[in-house]
Protein backbone atom coordinates (compact mmCIF):
# COMPACT_ATOMS: atom_id res chain seq x y z
CA UNK A 1 0.00 0.00 0.00
CA UNK A 2 1.30 3.78 -1.04
CA UNK A 3 1.10 5.78 1.91
CA UNK A 4 0.16 9.53 1.31
CA UNK A 5 2.46 12.37 1.81
CA UNK A 6 0.04 15.02 0.42
CA UNK A 7 0.05 18.16 2.14
CA UNK A 8 -4.02 17.94 2.28
CA UNK A 9 -3.97 14.46 3.81
CA UNK A 10 -1.76 16.01 6.67
CA UNK A 11 -2.31 19.38 7.36
CA UNK A 12 -2.74 18.81 11.42
CA UNK A 13 0.56 19.08 12.77
CA UNK A 14 2.32 19.68 9.83
CA UNK A 15 5.46 21.30 10.86
CA UNK A 16 7.91 23.37 8.42
CA UNK A 17 10.42 20.84 8.16
CA UNK A 18 8.36 18.32 6.29
CA UNK A 19 7.18 20.97 4.00
CA UNK A 20 10.62 21.81 3.48
CA UNK A 21 11.21 18.16 3.05
CA UNK A 22 8.20 17.97 0.65
CA UNK A 23 9.97 20.46 -1.71
CA UNK A 24 13.06 19.20 -1.03
CA UNK A 25 11.89 15.77 -2.76
CA UNK A 26 9.48 17.79 -5.45
CA UNK A 27 12.68 19.66 -6.43
CA UNK A 28 14.43 16.36 -6.84
CA UNK A 29 11.47 15.10 -8.70
CA UNK A 30 11.65 17.92 -11.52
CA UNK A 31 15.48 17.00 -11.73
CA UNK A 32 15.15 14.08 -12.25
CA UNK A 33 13.47 14.65 -15.53
CA UNK A 34 17.15 15.44 -16.91
CA UNK A 35 17.78 11.91 -16.28
CA UNK A 36 14.68 9.95 -16.64
CA UNK A 37 12.99 11.36 -19.29
CA UNK A 38 16.51 12.01 -21.75
CA UNK A 39 16.32 7.86 -21.27
CA UNK A 40 13.46 8.10 -23.50
CA UNK A 41 15.47 7.48 -26.68
CA UNK A 42 13.73 5.86 -29.49
CA UNK A 43 14.99 3.74 -32.12
CA UNK A 44 11.90 2.99 -34.63
CA UNK A 45 8.91 5.53 -34.40
CA UNK A 46 6.43 1.96 -33.85
CA UNK A 47 3.21 3.68 -32.58
CA UNK A 48 1.47 6.87 -32.40
CA UNK A 49 2.96 9.86 -30.74
CA UNK A 50 6.13 7.45 -29.94
CA UNK A 51 5.55 5.73 -26.77
CA UNK A 52 2.07 3.70 -24.76
CA UNK A 53 2.13 6.77 -22.97
CA UNK A 54 1.71 9.09 -26.44
CA UNK A 55 4.25 11.81 -24.80
CA UNK A 56 5.06 12.39 -28.58
CA UNK A 57 8.70 13.27 -27.56
CA UNK A 58 11.40 11.86 -29.40
CA UNK A 59 14.45 12.85 -27.64
CA UNK A 60 16.87 11.46 -29.80
CA UNK A 61 17.03 14.00 -32.70
CA UNK A 62 20.56 15.53 -32.11
CA UNK A 63 20.37 16.15 -35.89
CA UNK A 64 17.25 18.16 -35.46
CA UNK A 65 18.88 21.38 -34.02
CA UNK A 66 16.90 24.65 -34.08
CA UNK A 67 20.01 26.06 -36.14
CA UNK A 68 20.46 23.19 -38.58
CA UNK A 69 16.46 23.40 -39.10
CA UNK A 70 16.89 27.36 -39.61
CA UNK A 71 19.64 26.77 -42.32
CA UNK A 72 18.81 26.42 -45.63
CA UNK A 73 20.06 23.06 -45.80
CA UNK A 74 16.53 21.49 -44.28
CA UNK A 75 13.82 21.15 -46.18
CA UNK A 76 11.35 19.01 -47.96
CA UNK A 77 13.48 15.76 -49.03
CA UNK A 78 10.58 14.28 -51.31
CA UNK A 79 6.92 13.71 -51.10
CA UNK A 80 5.57 9.95 -52.46
CA UNK A 81 2.57 9.47 -53.67
CA UNK A 82 0.25 6.94 -52.45
CA UNK A 83 -4.04 5.86 -53.36
CA UNK A 84 -5.71 7.35 -50.59
CA UNK A 85 -6.09 10.23 -48.14
CA UNK A 86 -3.46 9.25 -44.66
CA UNK A 87 -5.60 10.57 -41.38
CA UNK A 88 -3.07 7.75 -39.63
CA UNK A 89 0.50 8.69 -38.70
CA UNK A 90 2.95 6.84 -40.57
CA UNK A 91 5.56 4.90 -38.62
CA UNK A 92 8.96 4.22 -38.93
CA UNK A 93 10.14 0.50 -39.11
CA UNK A 94 13.65 0.46 -39.55
CA UNK A 95 14.80 1.50 -43.64
CA UNK A 96 10.52 1.64 -44.13
CA UNK A 97 8.37 3.75 -43.65
CA UNK A 98 4.37 2.59 -43.07
CA UNK A 99 2.20 4.28 -44.72
CA UNK A 100 -1.84 3.14 -44.57
CA UNK A 101 -4.21 4.98 -46.47
CA UNK A 102 -8.14 5.54 -46.33
CA UNK A 103 -8.75 3.80 -50.04
CA UNK A 104 -6.98 0.13 -48.29
CA UNK A 105 -3.48 0.72 -49.59
CA UNK A 106 -0.59 0.00 -47.35
CA UNK A 107 2.66 0.79 -48.43
CA UNK A 108 5.96 0.50 -47.12
CA UNK A 109 8.50 3.39 -48.42
CA UNK A 110 12.14 3.82 -48.10
CA UNK A 111 12.47 6.21 -45.47
CA UNK A 112 15.95 7.87 -47.14
CA UNK A 113 14.85 7.93 -50.62
CA UNK A 114 11.33 7.64 -50.97
CA UNK A 115 11.54 4.62 -53.38
CA UNK A 116 8.01 2.18 -53.02
CA UNK A 117 9.29 -1.00 -51.82
CA UNK A 118 5.85 -2.50 -51.53
CA UNK A 119 2.45 -2.29 -51.60
CA UNK A 120 -0.48 -4.12 -50.36
CA UNK A 121 -4.47 -3.24 -51.08
CA UNK A 122 -6.29 -4.80 -48.36
CA UNK A 123 -9.89 -4.91 -49.70
CA UNK A 124 -12.29 -2.59 -51.92
CA UNK A 125 -12.59 0.79 -49.16
CA UNK A 126 -16.11 1.64 -47.72
CA UNK A 127 -17.90 4.40 -48.91
CA UNK A 128 -18.55 6.84 -46.33
CA UNK A 129 -21.35 8.76 -48.34
CA UNK A 130 -23.40 5.57 -47.07
CA UNK A 131 -24.32 7.42 -44.15
CA UNK A 132 -25.00 10.82 -43.69
CA UNK A 133 -21.65 12.56 -42.91
CA UNK A 134 -19.38 11.60 -45.53
CA UNK A 135 -15.84 12.26 -43.56
CA UNK A 136 -13.33 11.16 -44.50
CA UNK A 137 -14.33 11.64 -47.93
CA UNK A 138 -14.92 9.70 -49.66
CA UNK A 139 -13.81 6.47 -48.76
CA UNK A 140 -12.96 4.75 -45.00
CA UNK A 141 -9.87 2.01 -44.97
CA UNK A 142 -7.59 2.60 -42.36
CA UNK A 143 -8.17 5.71 -40.51
CA UNK A 144 -6.59 4.72 -36.86
CA UNK A 145 -2.67 5.09 -36.87
CA UNK A 146 -1.25 1.11 -36.93
CA UNK A 147 1.28 -0.24 -34.65
CA UNK A 148 4.52 -1.97 -34.99
CA UNK A 149 5.90 -4.95 -33.14
CA UNK A 150 9.56 -4.86 -33.45
CA UNK A 151 10.31 -8.26 -32.32
CA UNK A 152 8.06 -10.15 -34.90
CA UNK A 153 8.39 -7.20 -37.62
CA UNK A 154 4.93 -7.43 -37.86
CA UNK A 155 2.60 -4.15 -38.32
CA UNK A 156 -0.95 -4.77 -36.94
CA UNK A 157 -4.27 -2.43 -37.86
CA UNK A 158 -7.83 -2.14 -38.67
CA UNK A 159 -9.56 -1.68 -42.14
CA UNK A 160 -13.19 -1.04 -42.94
CA UNK A 161 -13.46 -3.29 -46.39
CA UNK A 162 -16.65 -2.72 -48.35
CA UNK A 163 -16.99 -6.58 -48.80
CA UNK A 164 -20.79 -7.24 -47.72
CA UNK A 165 -23.80 -7.61 -49.74
CA UNK A 166 -24.08 -4.10 -49.76
CA UNK A 167 -22.32 -0.75 -48.53
CA UNK A 168 -24.98 -1.27 -45.18
CA UNK A 169 -23.01 -4.19 -44.53
CA UNK A 170 -19.55 -3.60 -44.25
CA UNK A 171 -16.59 -5.49 -42.17
CA UNK A 172 -13.80 -4.28 -39.81
CA UNK A 173 -10.97 -6.63 -39.74
CA UNK A 174 -7.73 -6.81 -37.81
CA UNK A 175 -5.01 -6.88 -40.13
CA UNK A 176 -0.90 -8.39 -39.11
CA UNK A 177 1.53 -7.74 -41.97
CA UNK A 178 5.05 -7.96 -42.54
CA UNK A 179 6.56 -4.58 -42.68
CA UNK A 180 9.01 -5.75 -45.32
CA UNK A 181 7.22 -7.37 -47.52
CA UNK A 182 3.57 -6.22 -46.52
CA UNK A 183 2.54 -9.82 -46.52
CA UNK A 184 -0.30 -10.97 -44.83
CA UNK A 185 0.59 -12.88 -41.51
CA UNK A 186 -0.92 -17.17 -41.42
CA UNK A 187 -3.92 -16.84 -40.22
CA UNK A 188 -4.60 -13.16 -40.76
CA UNK A 189 -7.30 -10.89 -40.99
CA UNK A 190 -9.25 -11.30 -37.88
CA UNK A 191 -12.83 -10.24 -38.75
CA UNK A 192 -14.37 -7.55 -35.42
CA UNK A 193 -17.25 -9.30 -34.23
CA UNK A 194 -19.44 -10.23 -31.22
CA UNK A 195 -20.87 -9.03 -28.38
CA UNK A 196 -18.80 -6.60 -24.89
CA UNK A 197 -18.95 -9.03 -22.15
CA UNK A 198 -20.59 -5.92 -20.31
CA UNK A 199 -22.90 -5.30 -22.81
CA UNK A 200 -24.06 -8.54 -24.14
CA UNK A 201 -27.19 -7.57 -25.63
CA UNK A 202 -25.43 -5.05 -28.20
CA UNK A 203 -23.30 -6.53 -30.77
CA UNK A 204 -20.65 -4.86 -32.46
CA UNK A 205 -21.87 -2.62 -35.27
CA UNK A 206 -19.21 -2.66 -38.13
CA UNK A 207 -21.17 -0.20 -40.09
CA UNK A 208 -22.12 2.87 -37.93
CA UNK A 209 -18.27 2.43 -35.50
CA UNK A 210 -15.52 4.41 -36.69
CA UNK A 211 -12.02 3.45 -35.67
CA UNK A 212 -10.36 6.41 -34.78
CA UNK A 213 -7.61 6.41 -31.99
CA UNK A 214 -4.65 4.72 -32.68
CA UNK A 215 -3.74 1.04 -31.77
CA UNK A 216 -2.19 0.02 -28.63
CA UNK A 217 0.32 -3.13 -28.54
CA UNK A 218 0.01 -4.16 -25.06
CA UNK A 219 1.07 -8.37 -23.47
CA UNK A 220 0.77 -10.12 -26.61
CA UNK A 221 -2.47 -8.15 -27.52
CA UNK A 222 -3.38 -5.67 -30.25
CA UNK A 223 -6.40 -2.48 -28.89
CA UNK A 224 -8.66 -0.72 -31.06
CA UNK A 225 -11.47 1.73 -29.93
CA UNK A 226 -14.45 2.78 -31.50
CA UNK A 227 -16.82 5.50 -31.93
CA UNK A 228 -19.08 7.08 -34.60
CA UNK A 229 -18.95 9.16 -37.59
CA UNK A 230 -20.41 12.81 -37.23
CA UNK A 231 -23.12 11.41 -34.08
CA UNK A 232 -24.74 9.15 -36.48
CA UNK A 233 -26.16 6.56 -34.34
CA UNK A 234 -27.22 3.81 -33.32
CA UNK A 235 -23.63 3.83 -32.10
CA UNK A 236 -21.12 2.93 -29.10
CA UNK A 237 -17.91 3.71 -27.92
CA UNK A 238 -16.23 -0.39 -27.46
CA UNK A 239 -12.65 -0.96 -27.42
CA UNK A 240 -11.77 -4.23 -28.87
CA UNK A 241 -8.83 -6.35 -28.17
CA UNK A 242 -7.11 -9.39 -30.33
CA UNK A 243 -4.76 -12.03 -28.51
CA UNK A 244 -1.75 -11.98 -31.54
CA UNK A 245 -1.45 -15.69 -30.82
CA UNK A 246 -4.67 -16.86 -30.48
CA UNK A 247 -6.56 -14.20 -32.78
CA UNK A 248 -9.25 -14.42 -30.13
CA UNK A 249 -11.26 -11.21 -30.16
CA UNK A 250 -12.63 -9.66 -26.53
CA UNK A 251 -14.96 -6.32 -26.51
CA UNK A 252 -15.95 -4.04 -23.60
CA UNK A 253 -18.26 -1.19 -24.31
CA UNK A 254 -18.23 2.21 -22.75
CA UNK A 255 -22.02 2.30 -22.11
CA UNK A 256 -23.62 -0.74 -20.51
CA UNK A 257 -25.69 0.83 -17.52
CA UNK A 258 -29.54 2.44 -17.93
CA UNK A 259 -28.30 3.67 -21.36
CA UNK A 260 -26.58 2.09 -24.14
CA UNK A 261 -25.66 4.66 -26.61
CA UNK A 262 -22.82 7.23 -27.45
CA UNK A 263 -19.81 8.09 -25.20
CA UNK A 264 -17.71 7.24 -28.33
CA UNK A 265 -14.02 6.42 -28.57
CA UNK A 266 -12.28 8.76 -30.86
CA UNK A 267 -9.80 11.37 -29.07
CA UNK A 268 -9.36 13.26 -32.81
CA UNK A 269 -7.14 10.41 -33.22
CA UNK A 270 -4.76 9.91 -30.23
CA UNK A 271 -4.08 6.61 -29.06
CA UNK A 272 -4.81 4.24 -26.44
CA UNK A 273 -2.98 5.04 -23.63
CA UNK A 274 -1.18 2.22 -21.40
CA UNK A 275 1.31 3.10 -18.35
CA UNK A 276 2.26 -0.26 -17.52
CA UNK A 277 0.96 -4.22 -17.88
CA UNK A 278 -3.02 -4.72 -18.02
CA UNK A 279 -3.73 -0.91 -17.71
CA UNK A 280 -5.96 0.84 -20.40
CA UNK A 281 -6.78 4.83 -20.42
CA UNK A 282 -8.57 6.76 -23.11
CA UNK A 283 -11.58 9.41 -22.96
CA UNK A 284 -15.15 8.78 -23.90
CA UNK A 285 -17.24 11.49 -25.71
CA UNK A 286 -20.72 12.83 -25.04
CA UNK A 287 -23.20 10.20 -23.36
CA UNK A 288 -26.81 10.43 -24.40
CA UNK A 289 -29.42 10.74 -21.77
CA UNK A 290 -28.12 8.87 -18.66
CA UNK A 291 -24.97 8.10 -20.92
CA UNK A 292 -22.63 10.31 -18.45
CA UNK A 293 -21.82 8.97 -14.72
CA UNK A 294 -23.75 10.60 -11.98
CA UNK A 295 -21.86 11.51 -8.67
CA UNK A 296 -19.62 8.70 -7.21
CA UNK A 297 -15.88 7.71 -6.54
CA UNK A 298 -13.50 6.64 -9.16
CA UNK A 299 -13.03 3.25 -8.03
CA UNK A 300 -16.45 1.91 -8.60
CA UNK A 301 -17.00 2.70 -12.06
CA UNK A 302 -20.56 2.73 -12.90
CA UNK A 303 -22.05 1.00 -16.47
CA UNK A 304 -22.65 4.48 -17.99
CA UNK A 305 -18.98 6.13 -18.82
CA UNK A 306 -19.63 8.79 -21.06
CA UNK A 307 -17.61 12.16 -20.67
CA UNK A 308 -14.85 10.33 -19.18
CA UNK A 309 -11.36 9.15 -18.32
CA UNK A 310 -11.32 5.69 -18.05
CA UNK A 311 -9.04 2.95 -16.87
CA UNK A 312 -9.16 -0.39 -17.64
CA UNK A 313 -8.21 -3.41 -16.35
CA UNK A 314 -7.42 -6.45 -18.47
CA UNK A 315 -8.03 -9.58 -16.63
CA UNK A 316 -6.66 -13.16 -16.00
CA UNK A 317 -8.79 -14.34 -18.86
CA UNK A 318 -8.04 -11.71 -21.43
CA UNK A 319 -11.37 -9.68 -20.75
CA UNK A 320 -11.58 -6.23 -20.15
CA UNK A 321 -13.58 -4.32 -16.77
CA UNK A 322 -13.50 -0.58 -15.41
CA UNK A 323 -11.14 0.16 -12.71
CA UNK A 324 -11.23 3.42 -12.28
CA UNK A 325 -12.34 7.03 -13.78
CA UNK A 326 -12.96 10.66 -13.94
CA UNK A 327 -16.21 12.86 -14.94
CA UNK A 328 -16.15 16.70 -14.87
CA UNK A 329 -18.92 17.46 -12.61
CA UNK A 330 -20.37 19.56 -14.96
CA UNK A 331 -20.63 16.04 -17.51
CA UNK A 332 -24.28 16.86 -18.79
CA UNK A 333 -23.43 20.29 -18.77
CA UNK A 334 -20.83 19.15 -21.46
CA UNK A 335 -23.36 16.85 -23.16
CA UNK A 336 -25.86 19.21 -24.00
CA UNK A 337 -23.29 21.41 -25.45
CA UNK A 338 -21.28 19.69 -27.37
CA UNK A 339 -18.19 20.23 -25.52
CA UNK A 340 -16.94 16.90 -25.04
CA UNK A 341 -13.96 16.04 -23.19
CA UNK A 342 -13.04 12.80 -25.54
CA UNK A 343 -12.28 15.20 -28.56
CA UNK A 344 -9.03 15.12 -26.60
CA UNK A 345 -7.11 11.90 -26.36
CA UNK A 346 -4.91 11.25 -22.51
CA UNK A 347 -1.48 11.65 -22.41
CA UNK A 348 0.40 10.11 -19.53
CA UNK A 349 3.61 11.78 -18.57
CA UNK A 350 6.61 10.05 -17.78
CA UNK A 351 6.78 8.99 -14.12
CA UNK A 352 9.69 11.30 -13.25
CA UNK A 353 6.90 14.44 -13.08
CA UNK A 354 5.22 12.53 -10.40
CA UNK A 355 5.50 13.65 -6.80
CA UNK A 356 5.36 11.18 -3.51
CA UNK A 357 1.80 12.26 -3.21
CA UNK A 358 0.68 11.41 -6.79
CA UNK A 359 3.79 9.70 -8.50
CA UNK A 360 1.24 8.81 -12.01
CA UNK A 361 0.01 11.64 -13.61
CA UNK A 362 -2.05 12.16 -16.50
CA UNK A 363 -3.26 15.28 -19.26
CA UNK A 364 -6.70 15.30 -20.61
CA UNK A 365 -8.34 18.21 -22.42
CA UNK A 366 -11.44 18.86 -24.57
CA UNK A 367 -13.35 20.84 -26.04
CA UNK A 368 -13.91 23.41 -23.03
CA UNK A 369 -10.70 24.39 -23.18
CA UNK A 370 -9.94 23.13 -19.23
CA UNK A 371 -6.05 21.17 -18.63
CA UNK A 372 -6.97 18.32 -15.71
CA UNK A 373 -3.73 16.72 -14.39
CA UNK A 374 -5.35 13.38 -12.67
CA UNK A 375 -4.02 10.68 -10.85
CA UNK A 376 -3.75 7.80 -12.86
CA UNK A 377 -4.02 5.19 -9.88
CA UNK A 378 -6.68 7.39 -8.51
CA UNK A 379 -8.79 9.43 -11.79
CA UNK A 380 -10.66 11.15 -9.50
CA UNK A 381 -14.64 9.77 -10.20
CA UNK A 382 -17.31 11.89 -10.34
CA UNK A 383 -18.20 15.15 -7.61
CA UNK A 384 -15.96 13.89 -5.23
CA UNK A 385 -14.47 17.36 -4.47
CA UNK A 386 -15.42 19.68 -1.77
CA UNK A 387 -18.89 20.74 -2.06
CA UNK A 388 -19.66 18.10 -5.36
CA UNK A 389 -16.44 19.76 -7.50
CA UNK A 390 -13.96 18.23 -9.35
CA UNK A 391 -11.57 15.63 -7.30
CA UNK A 392 -8.39 16.75 -10.00
CA UNK A 393 -5.02 16.96 -8.86
CA UNK A 394 -5.19 20.45 -10.55
CA UNK A 395 -6.67 22.04 -13.61
CA UNK A 396 -5.20 24.80 -15.89
CA UNK A 397 -7.46 27.66 -18.04
CA UNK A 398 -10.18 27.13 -19.10
CA UNK A 399 -8.08 27.99 -22.58
CA UNK A 400 -9.12 27.33 -25.75
CA UNK A 401 -10.47 24.20 -27.01
CA UNK A 402 -8.72 20.93 -28.10
CA UNK A 403 -9.00 18.49 -31.03
CA UNK A 404 -5.86 16.28 -30.65
CA UNK A 405 -3.66 15.27 -27.07
CA UNK A 406 -0.93 17.41 -25.75
CA UNK A 407 3.46 16.54 -26.92
CA UNK A 408 5.49 16.60 -23.87
CA UNK A 409 9.32 17.77 -23.65
CA UNK A 410 11.24 16.88 -20.23
CA UNK A 411 14.28 19.64 -20.35
CA UNK A 412 13.95 22.57 -18.15
CA UNK A 413 11.78 21.53 -15.57
CA UNK A 414 9.22 20.08 -18.10
CA UNK A 415 6.51 21.07 -20.31
CA UNK A 416 3.51 20.46 -22.11
CA UNK A 417 2.15 21.69 -25.43
CA UNK A 418 -1.61 21.76 -26.81
CA UNK A 419 -2.69 22.89 -30.31
CA UNK A 420 -6.10 24.72 -29.94
CA UNK A 421 -8.67 24.81 -32.85
CA UNK A 422 -10.52 27.40 -34.30
CA UNK A 423 -14.09 26.98 -34.74
CA UNK A 424 -14.85 30.71 -35.29
CA UNK A 425 -14.36 31.59 -31.80
CA UNK A 426 -11.20 33.78 -32.11
CA UNK A 427 -7.42 33.39 -31.73
CA UNK A 428 -6.30 29.60 -31.32
CA UNK A 429 -2.93 29.19 -30.39
CA UNK A 430 -0.73 26.51 -29.72
CA UNK A 431 0.32 26.48 -26.22
CA UNK A 432 3.13 25.92 -23.44
CA UNK A 433 2.63 25.18 -19.99
CA UNK A 434 5.11 24.78 -17.73
CA UNK A 435 5.28 22.08 -15.08
CA UNK A 436 5.79 22.80 -11.74
CA UNK A 437 5.27 21.65 -8.00
CA UNK A 438 3.58 24.88 -6.02
CA UNK A 439 4.29 25.44 -2.28
CA UNK A 440 1.84 23.41 -1.27
CA UNK A 441 3.66 20.37 -2.72
CA UNK A 442 0.89 20.25 -6.00
CA UNK A 443 1.78 19.34 -9.29
CA UNK A 444 0.34 22.01 -11.32
CA UNK A 445 0.53 22.67 -15.31
CA UNK A 446 1.02 26.75 -15.68
CA UNK A 447 0.50 28.40 -19.13
CA UNK A 448 3.84 30.26 -19.99
CA UNK A 449 3.66 30.83 -23.96
CA UNK A 450 1.92 30.79 -27.14
CA UNK A 451 1.81 31.24 -30.97
CA UNK A 452 1.14 34.39 -32.59
CA UNK A 453 0.31 32.00 -35.27
CA UNK A 454 -3.62 30.57 -34.85
CA UNK A 455 -4.27 27.02 -35.96
CA UNK A 456 -7.74 26.54 -37.97
CA UNK A 457 -10.28 23.58 -37.64
CA UNK A 458 -8.59 20.41 -38.49
CA UNK A 459 -5.09 21.06 -37.13
CA UNK A 460 -2.96 17.84 -36.00
CA UNK A 461 -1.80 17.10 -32.21
CA UNK A 462 1.88 18.42 -31.51
CA UNK A 463 5.21 16.45 -31.53
CA UNK A 464 9.03 17.09 -29.41
CA UNK A 465 12.02 16.79 -31.29
CA UNK A 466 15.19 17.19 -28.75
CA UNK A 467 18.62 15.84 -28.29
CA UNK A 468 17.36 14.44 -24.50
CA UNK A 469 17.10 17.48 -22.08
CA UNK A 470 19.92 19.15 -23.37
CA UNK A 471 18.42 23.46 -23.17
CA UNK A 472 18.28 25.03 -26.63
CA UNK A 473 17.92 21.86 -28.73
CA UNK A 474 13.94 21.13 -28.45
CA UNK A 475 11.61 21.97 -31.33
CA UNK A 476 7.58 21.41 -31.30
CA UNK A 477 6.33 20.60 -34.54
CA UNK A 478 2.80 20.42 -35.97
CA UNK A 479 0.59 20.18 -39.25
CA UNK A 480 -1.59 23.50 -39.29
CA UNK A 481 -4.64 23.69 -41.59
CA UNK A 482 -6.36 26.95 -41.98
CA UNK A 483 -9.60 26.80 -40.91
CA UNK A 484 -13.13 26.56 -43.50
CA UNK A 485 -9.94 25.40 -46.07
CA UNK A 486 -10.36 21.53 -45.86
CA UNK A 487 -6.76 21.55 -45.41
CA UNK A 488 -5.89 22.88 -48.42
CA UNK A 489 -2.28 24.92 -48.22
CA UNK A 490 -1.67 23.03 -45.24
CA UNK A 491 1.79 23.63 -43.73
CA UNK A 492 4.13 21.49 -41.12
CA UNK A 493 5.18 24.17 -38.68
CA UNK A 494 8.14 24.25 -35.73
CA UNK A 495 8.22 26.38 -33.10
CA UNK A 496 11.27 26.82 -30.42
CA UNK A 497 9.98 24.62 -27.15
CA UNK A 498 10.77 27.26 -24.50
CA UNK A 499 8.55 30.42 -25.08
CA UNK A 500 10.37 33.91 -24.71
CA UNK A 501 8.53 36.71 -23.25
CA UNK A 502 5.54 34.64 -23.40
CA UNK A 503 5.99 33.96 -27.10
CA UNK A 504 6.32 30.57 -29.16
CA UNK A 505 8.28 31.41 -31.46
CA UNK A 506 8.00 29.91 -35.14
CA UNK A 507 11.18 29.20 -36.50
CA UNK A 508 9.88 27.90 -39.65
CA UNK A 509 6.75 26.61 -41.90
CA UNK A 510 6.98 24.15 -44.57
CA UNK A 511 3.95 23.84 -47.44
CA UNK A 512 2.81 19.59 -47.62
CA UNK A 513 0.00 20.78 -49.72
CA UNK A 514 -3.53 19.58 -48.69
CA UNK A 515 -3.35 18.79 -44.81
CA UNK A 516 -5.56 15.54 -43.36
CA UNK A 517 -7.56 15.99 -39.97
CA UNK A 518 -5.23 15.87 -37.35
CA UNK A 519 -2.66 14.90 -38.22
CA UNK A 520 0.36 13.93 -36.52
CA UNK A 521 4.41 14.07 -37.89
CA UNK A 522 6.42 11.07 -37.24
CA UNK A 523 10.14 11.48 -36.50
CA UNK A 524 13.31 9.76 -36.73
CA UNK A 525 16.23 10.05 -37.63
CA UNK A 526 16.76 13.31 -38.42
CA UNK A 527 13.80 13.39 -40.45
CA UNK A 528 9.80 14.74 -40.03
CA UNK A 529 7.43 12.73 -41.74
CA UNK A 530 3.81 13.75 -42.83
CA UNK A 531 0.69 12.32 -44.56
CA UNK A 532 -1.87 14.41 -46.81
CA UNK A 533 -4.88 14.33 -47.44
CA UNK A 534 -4.36 14.57 -50.81
CA UNK A 535 -2.34 11.83 -50.53
CA UNK A 536 1.29 12.09 -50.57
CA UNK A 537 3.72 11.06 -47.56
CA UNK A 538 6.47 14.17 -47.28
CA UNK A 539 9.78 14.12 -45.82
CA UNK A 540 11.96 16.61 -44.36
CA UNK A 541 15.39 17.03 -43.64
CA UNK A 542 18.67 17.81 -43.94
CA UNK A 543 19.68 17.73 -47.87
CA UNK A 544 22.34 14.98 -48.51
CA UNK A 545 21.70 12.96 -46.08
CA UNK A 546 21.47 9.40 -47.49
CA UNK A 547 22.91 7.29 -44.08
CA UNK A 548 20.84 5.09 -43.70
CA UNK A 549 17.56 4.82 -41.36
CA UNK A 550 17.51 3.81 -38.10
CA UNK A 551 17.29 -0.37 -38.40
CA UNK A 552 16.88 -1.36 -34.68
CA UNK A 553 14.17 -4.03 -34.42
CA UNK A 554 13.51 -3.33 -38.44
CA UNK A 555 15.55 -6.30 -41.43
CA UNK A 556 15.92 -3.44 -43.34
CA UNK A 557 14.85 -2.74 -47.64
CA UNK A 558 11.53 -4.89 -47.77
CA UNK A 559 12.38 -7.22 -50.22
CA UNK A 560 9.69 -9.37 -52.24
CA UNK A 561 6.83 -6.67 -52.03
CA UNK A 562 5.12 -5.02 -55.40
CA UNK A 563 7.82 -2.96 -56.30
CA UNK A 564 6.31 -0.16 -57.90
CA UNK A 565 2.91 -0.13 -56.28
CA UNK A 566 -0.31 -0.68 -58.11
CA UNK A 567 -3.64 1.44 -57.81
CA UNK A 568 -1.96 4.76 -59.14
CA UNK A 569 0.91 4.99 -56.94
CA UNK A 570 3.03 5.23 -58.98
CA UNK A 571 6.79 4.24 -58.47
CA UNK A 572 10.06 5.14 -57.08
CA UNK A 573 10.20 8.21 -55.21
CA UNK A 574 8.07 11.79 -55.12
CA UNK A 575 10.75 13.05 -57.42
CA UNK A 576 11.45 16.13 -55.02
CA UNK A 577 15.26 15.47 -55.09
CA UNK A 578 17.02 18.56 -53.14
CA UNK A 579 14.10 20.22 -53.71
CA UNK A 580 14.34 23.04 -51.10
CA UNK A 581 10.54 24.41 -49.85
CA UNK A 582 11.12 28.20 -49.49
CA UNK A 583 9.90 28.68 -45.77
CA UNK A 584 7.15 31.00 -45.57
CA UNK A 585 8.21 32.50 -42.04
CA UNK A 586 12.05 32.69 -40.97
CA UNK A 587 13.50 32.78 -37.84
Amino acid sequence: MTRSTSPTDRRTGTRKGRWRLLRLKAAAAAGLLLLALGSQAQAIDSTISLNNKRTGWDANEPNLTPARVSSSSFGRRWSTPVNGAVLAQPLVTGRNVVVATENNYVYGIDAVTGVTHWTRQLGPAWPTSSIPCNDPAPHTGITGTPVYDPSSNTVFLTSKVNDGADAQHPHWYFHAMSASTGAERAGWPVRIQGTPTNSPGHPFNPFTFAQRPGLLLLNGSVYAAFGSYCDVGPYVGNVVGVNIGTRRLTLWSAEAGSDTREAGIWQSGGGLVSDGSGRIIFTTGNGAGAGSPSPGPGSRPPGNLGESVVRLGVNSNGSLSARDFFSPANNKTLDANDTDLGSGGPVALPDAFGTPAHPRLLVQVGKDGRVFLLDRNNLGGMGQGPNGTDKVVSVAGPFEGVWGHPAVWGGGGGYVYTVSTDTGNGHSPLRALKFRVNSSGVPVLTSVGISNEGFGYGSGSPAVTSNGTAAGSALVWAVWSGSGAGGVGGELRVYDAVPVGGVMHLRRSFPIGTAAKFVVPATDGGRVYVGTRDGHLVAFGIAGTTAAATTAGGTGRGTGGTGGGTGGTGGGTGGCGPCEESDKHGS
